[in-house]
């Protein structure tokens, strides 16, 4: 798990609200909107298929409490740790392409 290029802790640019509800501060990086899109897809993922942090630490051997800071917004995700998470929930969980254009 990497912050990457000395960027704060994605929840470090939370405006308003609560992560991963809330709204960023304007000027918040690229990879702050990514991680707060990854957040809220990987919660309703995990919802969806009723899938515990345990369980899918188990399903692709990510430590739960790396799957917790990523949820929390307290890391950025790495591409092997997403790669892993979206293989074992079967769908995918990273910003496409205009993510950030609405």
């Amino acid at each position: 798990m990497s912050r990457g290029h000395g960027d704060r802790p994605p929840v470090a640019y939370l405006a308003d609200g609560v992560w991963p509800d809330g709204q960023l501060v304007a000027d918040a990086p690229p990879s702050a909107s990514a991680a707060l899109h990854l957040a809220r897809e990987l919660h309703v993922a995990m919802e969806e298929s009723r899938t515990g942090q345990r369980a899918l630490a188990a399903a692709t051997g990510i430590a739960h409490t790396t799957i917790g800071r990523i949820l929390a917004g307290t890391v950025l995700c790495d591409i092997g740790t997403l790669a892993k998470l979206e293989h074992a929930l079967g769908r995918p969980l990273w910003p496409r392409a205009g993510f950030g254009d609405t």
